[in-house]
């Protein structure tokens, strides 16, 4: 059963919680207690007064049930609202015993089946989605009362699953509390509805204030936790992991990279969810000899993809103008002649912000941000009467921004949404950079997390189902609010990022619940590919060599194959009905390739017409294919007969057809490297992105997000969790040795890729070069 936490009795009296916890707990009861005390009966007076609305049944026993829900909601309100207290009591009381089962590991996984009722089964999937949708609603409430919850188990923090008086521990309560009354199905689905509703209104106070009682109780009092609203990808991962490997080199006596010096990519170590399963690129797997070595080059250079290149570390803003004025005084020698040695007077660092303010206040238009430089040094100069220039740090810092944005509209899809948002945040980020050259060094920084969440809407690798309405009007509601301050201010970029981060996480979240019912839909394809090759197996184990009519071999295949398939399914090969169903099939085999078989008797006939409807084929259809079956040649009737049957069984859909349930041996046959590329892709821990060669000139990135160990399935999901492409893993290993498939160790956006190749770029000027420039023009 879905819930449990009712039929525990426990009471916090009875526990063995140290003193100070009980009373914390108990202190937590009160204040349900208050707050049950008013929601719960008017919880069950709008359900009542919903199954009142609703229109009489015409059925008389669904409108007497409807009446009799009716009666026990308006009667059973105590006795519904102290089962629902005490499952909350059993919850708190059983604090430490809920950790210690949650930490337990887990049975390995055994590849069964049971029937369940589908009353069970329908609570278990509508509750579960009540929970994690009040979840996604509360989440940062719940991480605070997740820590301080296992402050008092003195464990780690609970997560939303496991956490007393959590989303999910309330509708364990509430379903507990339904078990006592009598509810028609609909009624309690009812309940169940007007609970969430309810949830939606008093849970986020509910949890303010049972946070705010364990901070009074001395329960992490000073917890200020907010979480760090990043879609992934959306802030620039391969800085932060660059910096935070330079800081432990150099913490660790390494010598650390000079500024303006490349390191070296020798040193790379995997990171993230492919360090545990990826194989050293180059390395020669076991079992081989001078294949296995050709095998291992051929797949180690596509997993290369796996590890994530060394970057460069991310400098200070005073190491980034030593580069820069490497990099000036390169292109000088490299372009003698071109320089200006002229002294201008600095133009003052607020005349700049205010000559930008004056630029987007009256709209003017640039193709890119050096254009707005000269135009900006174009009106000082009329201004002043003479030539100015910029100060250093201000001419540096337009500098840094455009080379970025040059790299950054290299990797952006022309006309694409991404991109227009981009052109719009030029000047605003151009305002910011001047006053807070943080941006450039703080991967974190709110202004560089917007435009990482803005630029991904451009990626040339985003597909068109990619696109979401909801996703696209968050990126333009925050880069619409940027341009309303035409100050450019940071608190602008921090709001504006803030409100764009809660959205991205709250549509991560809905991406990853619709990701999870793709994989449980998948592992149940599975099941069902499992089941019909058990079946085949079978099949060709009772012929023993024998050789079907065709005919009949095509009623065995459409027909016979799924009702094995389908028993197999239910109860495995050791129920009494797969063996009962083998008997039938050796029976059935043998009348088919007997040259004068037996007239079936009645009861055989009615076995296998029988087992035919269970699968779907109306009860005269499978009377036909039952008689065929079972009377082999002596039964096929007329030609016109057997065609229009042979008719029909083609236009019927076959179990499990187009769910992406295949048979294996419609593959052709795999080479040796597409067979190791096969069982590196099923050791991948998941889910992993990679990128797809489309018939397009740009490459389409999915989420492998789960690949059966027994048959060739997989599934490929996008940006939004959905089930993307019919591939299977013979196709996806052939792409993967001829390049049409890389392997991602993580989801960058442009924006962080933009910003990792301007940095590489300035860092491979080394100090020689530059040394050697100035040389040559002293000599000249």
């Amino acid at each position: 059963m879905f819930h449990t936490a009712g039929s525990k009795t426990q009471t916090l009296a009875d526990t063995s919680l140290p003193r100070r916890a009980r009373h914390a707990l108990e202190r937590l009861l009160v204040d349900l207690h208050a707050e049950m005390g008013q929601q719960i009966p008017q919880l069950l007076q709008e359900t009542e007064l919903a199954l009142a609305r609703a229109t009489p049944s015409s059925d008389a026993k669904l409108e007497n049930d409807r009446l009799a829900s009716m009666r026990s909601l308006g009667g059973g309100g105590q006795a519904f609202t102290r089962r629902f207290m005490a499952g909350l009591e059993a919850s708190l009381a059983n604090l430490q015993t809920a950790r210690r089962k949650h930490d337990a590991p887990d049975a390995p996984p055994v590849l069964t089946l049971s029937l369940l009722d589908d009353d069970v089964v329908s609570d278990e999937a509508t509750l579960a989605n009540i929970a994690n949708r009040v979840e996604s609603r509360n989440s940062l409430g719940l991480q605070l009362l997740g820590q301080r919850f296992g402050v008092l188990a003195g464990a780690p923090a609970f997560e939303s699953e496991t956490l007393p008086l959590g989303p999910l521990a309330l509708c364990n309560a509430l379903a507990d509390a339904a078990d006592g009354m009598q509810l028609s199905r609909y009624a309690r689905m009812q309940l169940f509805q007007q609970f969430e509703r309810a949830m939606a209104e008093f849970y986020p106070p509910l949890l303010d204030t049972l946070n705010m009682r364990l901070a009074e109780d001395g329960i992490l009092p000073y917890l200020s936790y907010v979480p760090v609203r990043v879609r992934p990808g959306s802030a620039a991962p391969a800085a932060i992991l660059a910096r935070q490997a330079a800081e432990e080199n150099t913490g660790s006596g390494a010598p650390a990279t000079p500024a303006g010096q490349a390191p070296s990519h020798g040193t790379g170590q995997t990171s993230g969810h492919a360090a545990a399963h990826t194989p050293t690129a180059g390395a020669a797997p076991a079992g081989g000899g001078e294949a296995g070595g050709g095998i291992a080059r051929a797949f180690g250079q596509t997993l290369k993809q796996l590890l994530p290149k060394t970057k460069p570390a991310v400098p200070g803003f005073a190491a980034l103008q030593t580069l820069l004025q490497r990099r000036r005084v390169l292109l000088a020698k490299l372009r003698p002649g071109d320089s200006d040695a002229r002294v201008r007077e600095p133009l003052q660092h607020n005349e700049v912000l205010d000559a930008l303010q004056r630029m987007r206040n009256n709209a003017t238009k640039a193709n890119t941000l050096g254009d707005y430089r000269q135009i900006l040094l174009a009106q000082a100069r009329q201004l002043h009467g003479h030539g100015v220039a910029l100060s250093d740090i201000d001419n540096d810092s337009f500098d840094l921004l455009t080379l970025f944005f040059a790299q950054l509209q290299r990797v952006l899809r022309k006309s694409s949404p991404g991109q227009v948002l981009v052109e719009r945040l030029r000047l605003p980020l151009a305002q910011l950079a001047l006053r807070d050259q943080r941006f450039f060094t703080d991967a974190s920084h709110p202004a560089r997390q917007l435009l990482g969440a803005v630029s991904l809407a451009g990626a040339q690798w985003l597909a068109e189902d990619d696109l979401d309405n909801q996703w696209l009007g968050l990126l333009q509601r925050a880069v619409t609010s940027v341009q309303q301050d035409s100050d450019g201010a940071l608190d602008t970029f921090v709001e504006a990022n803030q409100t764009l981060q809660s959205g991205l996480q709250a549509l991560a979240r809905k991406a990853e619940m619709a990701e999870r019912r793709q994989v449980e839909a998948a592992r149940g394809r599975e099941k069902l590919a499992v089941a019909r090759q058990q079946a085949r197996a079978k099949v060709d184990g009772l012929l023993q060599g024998r050789s079907l009519p065709r005919f009949h071999a095509i009623l065995v295949e459409h027909a016979w194959m799924d009702v094995l398939s389908l028993t197999h399914l239910r109860g495995g090969e050791h129920s009494d009905g797969w063996q009962q169903l083998l008997d039938a099939t050796r029976r059935i085999l043998d009348a088919c390739t007997s040259d004068s078989p037996d007239i079936a008797d009645m009861a055989f006939f009615e076995q296998v017409r029988g087992a035919l409807e269970q699968v779907g084929y109306h009860a005269d259809d499978a009377g036909a294919i039952a008689r065929q079956l079972t009377n082999g040649p002596s039964g096929q009737g007329d030609m016109a007969s057997r065609t229009e049957l042979l008719v029909q069984l083609r236009a019927r859909a076959r179990l499990g057809e187009g769910s992406g349930v295949t048979d294996t041996d419609a593959f052709t046959p795999l080479s040796p490297e597409e067979r190791l590329a096969g069982e590196e892709l099923r050791t991948l821990k998941l889910p992993v992105w990679v990128e797809l060669d489309d018939a397009g000139s740009h490459p389409l990135r999915r989420r492998l997000a789960w690949v059966s160990r027994h048959t060739p399935q997989v599934l490929l999901v996008n940006r939004r969790g959905l089930r993307v492409g019919s591939e299977d893993l013979d196709a996806l290993t052939r792409l993967l040795t001829t390049g049409g498939l890389r392997l991602l160790a993580q989801d960058t956006t442009p924006a962080d890729d933009a910003w990792d190749a301007t940095l590489d770029n300035l860092q491979h000027i080394t100090p020689a070069d530059a040394f050697d420039a100035q040389e040559d023009d002293h000599g000249d």
